[in-house]
């Protein structure tokens, strides 16, 4: 295994899955299989009677979802900072 690398396994719905991962970013593997069984556990006591992998295609759509939305809002953020830069800078030249 090359150096800054672990080895991990993540349980995600019962299954363990074996992944090589940059040390780094192990937390991040580990927080995302703990928001999907978390996820899932709210569906299938929503919708018990749903097959696992509806059940696994709902939680792939509420994470990707909840992500999309949060960069959505989050470029706003950058944009709208940016421009009040911007802003400044142009009040600034014409001040002078």
């Amino acid at each position: 295994m090359e150096e800054g690398y672990v080895g991990i396994n993540l349980l995600v719905n019962g299954i363990s899955y074996p992944l090589v991962v940059l040390r780094s970013e192990e937390p991040y593997y580990r927080q995302a299989a703990r928001l999907i069984n978390e996820r899932l556990l709210k569906y299938k006591d929503t919708f018990a009677a749903e097959s696992g992998e509806k059940l696994m295609t709902m939680v792939a759509i509420d994470i990707a979802y909840r992500r999309m939305k949060d960069t959505d809002l989050s470029g706003a953020s950058r944009v709208s900072g940016k421009l009040l830069e911007l802003t400044q800078l142009i009040n600034d030249t014409i001040d002078k």
